[in-house]
Parts: C-alpha cells; sequence; structure tokens
C-alpha cells in the first residue's frame, strides 16, 4: 500500500470506529446472549475452558468455542466489564470493513474501494450489528474470508487454505456457515478449482480440524450428545415458521439498498430500495458475459441467493436472520454497480450525499430500550441507597427482560437476595420495561423503573 492509500484507509476505518464506539453504553443491549458470553468467557482464566459455544435457537446445537476465547482475551484489558463484549464486536467490525476494502480493491476496482470502504463506515445498518455483542459478529469476516478463498482456488492453492480458514471461523460465529458451504459448491463446480497437492490437502484438513478439535472432544465424552443435535436442528416443519417469497426479497433488497438507503417504512421506500436492488442484479447478471468480472459476478450471485433459496425451502429448521450470510455478497455486488456507473460523477455524488444524511439521521436517532446503560445506572442507584448487601431484589419484568443483570450485579459484587427471601422488609424492585404489571418506579433509567422500600 502506497502512503496516500494508507492514509485515506486509515482515516475512513478511524471515523468508522469512531461512530462504533460514539456512546456506546447506550448503543448496545446486554441480553440473554451476552449475558451467557459474559459468565462463560469470564471463566477461561480460572481454568474453565469450554468445548462448546452458544446453542442454536433451533436443536440446540452447539457451534465451536473461539468467539468465547476472542471475548475471554478482550476481557483481560476490561476486567470482564459487562461492555467488554461491545467492544469486540466493534473491533470485528472494524476489520471486517478493512476486509470489505481490500476484497473490492484487489478483485473489483481501488476507487471503487474507497467509496465502498466509506460507504460501509457509516452505514447505520452494519454500525447497528457491530454494536450488537453476540458470536455472529464475527460471521462477516469469516464470510468474507471464505468468497475470497473461492474466488481464488481456480489460480491458486492457497484458496483452499482460505475456504477452511473461513469455515472455521464462521463455525465459531454461527450455524449458518453450513449454508454458506453449500452454496459454494455449484461455484466451484462451474469454475473449476485447481488441482490441490497432498500437502494443501493435509494443511486444508489441519485447519479444519483445530477448528472442530473442541467439538469433536465434547461428542467424544458425551456420547456424541452434540452431534446427534444435528439431527434435531435439522428437523421441523414449514409452517411453524413460514416466511414469504417477498419477504425474503425485501430482506435481501434492503441489505443490499440500506447501506445507502436505511430506510423501509413507506411505498417510496420499498419502491426506490426494489428499483436499486433490480439496477444491481441486472448490472451482475450482465456481467457474466464480461471476461474480467465474470468470475466475481458468477461467485456473488450465488453466494447471495443459493442461500435465500435454501432458507425458502427449509423454513421452519432456521430463523431469518440465517439470510446474513448473503450481506457480504450483497455488498460487493453493489459495488460491481457502483464500478459500473464510476463515470457519472453527479449520480455517484447524489448517492453519497442521499446516504449521508439519511445514516446520519438514523444514527443520531438511534433507541436502544432498556441498553446496557440504562441497566448499570439501575444497578449503580441501588448500591447507592442500600450498599451491596443486607437485602433483597425482586424483578418485575416480561418474558426475557431480566436477562443481563445478575451479570451486571455480579460485576458490582452485590450480594443481596434475589428474589427477597420470605419476610425481608428490605427490597428493591426492578421493572422492566416501566409500567409492566401496573408497576411504575420512583425512578426511571432509561425506560426501567425502580422502586425500593424499607431503605
Amino acid at each position: 500500500m502506497r502512503p496516500k492509500e494508507i492514509i485515506i484507509v486509515f482515516l475512513f476505518l478511524t471515523f468508522g470506529l469512531a461512530l462504533r464506539l460514539y456512546n456506546l453504553h447506550e448503543r448496545t443491549s446486554f441480553n440473554a446472549d451476552q449475558e451467557w458470553l459474559a459468565f462463560r468467557s469470564a471463566e477461561v482464566f480460572k481454568g474453565d475452558l469450554p468445548l462448546l459455544g452458544p446453542t442454536t435457537s433451533v436443536g440446540s446445537f452447539s457451534i465451536g468455542p473461539g468467539y468465547i476465547y476472542l471475548l475471554s482475551i478482550f476481557g483481560l484489558f476490561t476486567n470482564n466489564a459487562p461492555i467488554t463484549g461491545a467492544y469486540l464486536s466493534v473491533f470485528l467490525g472494524v476489520v471486517t470493513l478493512l476486509f470489505i476494502y481490500f476484497f473490492t480493491k484487489y478483485f473489483i476496482d481501488q476507487k471503487v474501494a474507497y467509496l465502498i470502504l466509506f460507504l460501509t463506515s457509516i452505514s447505520f445498518n452494519l454500525i447497528s450489528w457491530d454494536q450488537l455483542p453476540w458470536a455472529p459478529s464475527l460471521f462477516y469476516l469469516s464470510q468474507i474470508i471464505l468468497l475470497i478463498g473461492a474466488f481464488l482456488s481456480n489460480k491458486n492453492q492457497i484458496g483452499y487454505f482460505l475456504m477452511a480458514l473461513g469455515f472455521t471461523l464462521g463455525f465459531q460465529s454461527h450455524f449458518g456457515i453450513v449454508l454458506s458451504i453449500i452454496s459454494l459448491i455449484p461455484y466451484l463446480i462451474i469454475v473449476r478449482p485447481v488441482k490441490p497437492s497432498k500437502k494443501t490437502i493435509i494443511a486444508t484438513l489441519l485447519i479444519i480440524l483445530v477448528g472442530l478439535l473442541p467439538n469433536m472432544l465434547f461428542d467424544l465424552t458425551h456420547e456424541f450428545i452434540n452431534f446427534k443435535r444435528i439431527a434435531i436442528a435439522l428437523k421441523g416443519d414449514g409452517s411453524d415458521y413460514f416466511v414469504s417469497l417477498n419477504k425474503i426479497i425485501n430482506v435481501l433488497s434492503y441489505n443490499i439498498t440500506g447501506i445507502i438507503y436505511p430506510k423501509n417504512n413507506s411505498i417510496v421506500d420499498v419502491v426506490l430500495t426494489k428499483s436499486l436492488f433490480a439496477l444491481i442484479l441486472v448490472n451482475a447478471i450482465s456481467l457474466l458475459r464480461d471476461r474480467k468480472y465474470r468470475k466475481i459476478s458468477l461467485l456473488l450471485l450465488i453466494t447471495a441467493f443459493v442461500p435465500a433459496v435454501l432458507f425458502y425451502l427449509q423454513q421452519g429448521k432456521f430463523s431469518e436472520y440465517y439470510l446474513m450470510m448473503s450481506v457480504p455478497s450483497l455488498i460487493f455486488l453493489f459495488a460491481l454497480f457502483l464500478n459500473r456507473i464510476s463515470e457519472g460523477r453527479m449520480v455517484l455524488l447524489i448517492m453519497l450525499l442521499v446516504s449521508i444524511y439519511l445514516n446520519g439521521k438514523e444514527f443520531i436517532n438511534k433507541n436502544i430500550p432498556w441498553n446496557l446503560k440504562a441497566k448499570e445506572e439501575t444497578v449503580a442507584s441501588i448500591i447507592e441507597k442500600g450498599g451491596r448487601s443486607n437485602y433483597g431484589i425482586s424483578l418485575t419484568t416480561s418474558l426475557g427482560n431480566n436477562f443481563g443483570l445478575k451479570y451486571i450485579l455480579k460485576y458490582n459484587e452485590i450480594t443481596a437476595d434475589m428474589p427477597p427471601k420470605q419476610g425481608e422488609t428490605k427490597i428493591f424492585s426492578i421493572i422492566i420495561p416501566e409500567g409492566f404489571d401496573g408497576m411504575v418506579g420512583m425512578e426511571d433509567h432509561g425506560g426501567i423503573g425502580l422502586r425500593w422500600q424499607g431503605i
């Protein structure tokens, strides 16, 4: 990289990082997934090494524990504070931005790489994704590495290593990586990758083995219970969870057009996003006749839409956000479109201004109810009024909204009784959301009510 390029990329990444860190405590959540990961990662350096990662929502199959280890490393610098996961997620998001730049630079165009890096740096949707701390934070990065490996595989043996690495990282992030691998099969059949040498085969298998080894060790010592859960994950009735084809198209179109137009509320929004989506697809299909961009366009089209087709055919087995594996491919299809219209500077300028305005507006108005800051302020108020012990804490919450509080209370060394013991007179009541079940707090912290008696 030349000095000028380094400076431009550094400035864009720094700006993207600043946006993702801005008021992070009140722009991130700390709920069920975050609490589980926080408790688990805090035990790693105490010698309790996990062999399994988080479980899938369907079938309770456990992915790899890699994300837990990453979180524990970050915890060394934050003393395992509740915000640790958000910092890790932001870090992974910025690394993903860098990989988006490199992919676009080397496989599409240098100038377009600058533009797509800026647009993804300020994208409200991507910022929101990067501020959510959970294992799928690693998914976009693993998917891009997988795409790079697949594209390089028809010329260079390194492609096999990268595909193995992408799969391994993806397996630490989400079960959806399986759909990503399946979607690569038709592309590899068409382009015919170079024949791998014995050393390549061995090295590739070793990479995959390292990634799967913890899960394999667990299954070997637990009667293959986790492996058996795959069958449960693959079962299901489409009538249990049905998403129409139109809804899938809406999700795909918004995933790509949301970079510059993060609105999907009115008929005008739908028309604009669908129209842009259609233009991007037409451009990608037309490039199949272009020798320079044929293979990259084919790869991106297949990896964007084959998972969507699989999802539609296998409904009831997976949740809708499994379509996230198509996001990197859609971003690069958009980059191909920008490359096609790059000579129309006025069009690009208008697109850029619209993106800055709309993403800025969404960014300013972002509101996360019962966010991490609200929960931390609620706990801080309890400590101020009652100390850290000799009282009870009662939770009055709608289903699931109490998640996160146990870890925050433990982190602040609160040893109060939760729930309160029978006959206890000193009690704090936490109400989420404020007003739930007719209860109103004496204090309100970001939509969380706090009451007390006997204090």
